[in-house]
């Protein structure tokens, strides 16, 4: 899993039918320390997160297993929120 900071809620006016209902959340990742990590990128969000959060995500392959139908055309995915990072 890898961390990232929420940076904004994405809007789509069409999804593809396996993505209605989820929202989906712009975020950066960042390492432990909070410093930058990469491009900010577009990731389904399964928690609920709010802009500034620090959150857990999944991507590559592994990302839309996290999906209730274990299916869809997703890079990342945000499957939980950070309270606080050591």
């Amino acid at each position: 899993m890898l961390l990232a900071r929420v940076k904004g809620l994405v809007v789509a006016t069409h999804k593809v039918e396996s993505l209605e209902g989820f929202h989906l959340r712009m975020i950066q990742p960042v390492n432990g320390s909070g410093q930058v990590l990469g491009d900010p990128l577009a990731a389904v969000d399964l928690v609920a997160s709010r802009d500034g959060d620090l959150v857990m995500f999944i991507d590559a392959r592994e990302a839309p297993k996290a999906l209730p139908n274990a299916y869809g055309p997703i890079d990342a995915c945000i499957v939980g929120l950070v309270d606080s990072a050591i």
